[in-house]
């Protein structure tokens, strides 16, 4: 599949005010009709080989191909909490995979329903299915319940939500209490740009007014003056 573009431009008031609050910016996938999980976090200040968010952002999607995996909810045994997963396979839309009674995934093949990622699940326990990008990392894990035996469907949608908030790693559950959540369509091959304005709203489109690159890195220097300023008072 072709490359899927989000930009997302934020407002310098609110840039100020989003690192301030150690809020980090967040990027989740919808796969069939939930989103789930933190797919991508980018944190308020920048570390090494991680890169903060700015006054322009851009997310380059590629998603030719995914992984599957299951977890198993955790049990409880006097002071020990035990969950276990299985092997993380590598598998296209399209494919298909068996699940077998012990917990292992055969090789992925072809003759999958068109625009699924498929499970023939023969583990008991009802596992939850989860996806992932073809990296490994989380994208949805099905958190109303388990397979049953027979067939379980994924299905990547080309829908992404954007949202601030407190410091999560990539991979962990999205918060039940979200709010202010910019929802993005973009299909293959194309380029969506939101921006974050100085009201704190999320809004189709570019900022009225393009800064120069000049002016984005003064922004980005007047931008980290002021969080420093704000965090040392």
């Amino acid at each position: 599949m072709s490359q899927k573009t989000i930009i997302v431009y934020i407002d310098e008031k609110q840039l100020v005010a989003q690192k301030v609050n150690n809020h980090s910016l967040y990027l989740a996938r919808k796969v069939n009709e939930t989103f789930t999980v933190i797919w991508v976090a980018k944190p308020p200040l920048a570390t090494v080989n991680q890169p903060t968010y700015q006054y322009q952002n851009t997310f380059s999607i590629q998603d030719a191909s995914y992984m599957v995996n299951y977890t198993n909810a955790p049990v409880q045994e006097g002071d020990v909490s035990f969950a276990s997963g299985g092997k993380s396979l590598p598998i296209a839309v399209g494919q298909v995979t068996t699940l077998n009674q012990y917990g292992v995934f055969s090789a992925a093949e072809n003759d999958g329903a068109p625009g699924y990622v498929s499970i023939n699940n023969q583990l008991q326990g009802n596992p939850s299915e989860m996806l992932l990008d073809s990296t490994g990392l989380k994208l949805w894990v099905n958190c109303s319940g388990g397979m049953n035996k027979g067939l379980a469907t994924m299905t990547p949608r080309n829908e992404f939500q954007l949202w601030f908030g407190p410091v999560q790693v990539a991979g962990s559950l999205i918060p039940k209490s979200l709010s202010n959540v910019s929802t993005v369509s973009v299909g293959d091959g194309q380029t969506e740009t939101v921006t974050y304005n100085a009201e704190g709203d999320w809004v189709s489109g570019q900022p009225s007014v393009r800064l120069t690159k000049e002016a984005v890195i003064a922004l980005q220097i007047r931008v980290a003056k002021a969080v420093k300023l704000a965090r040392a008072s």
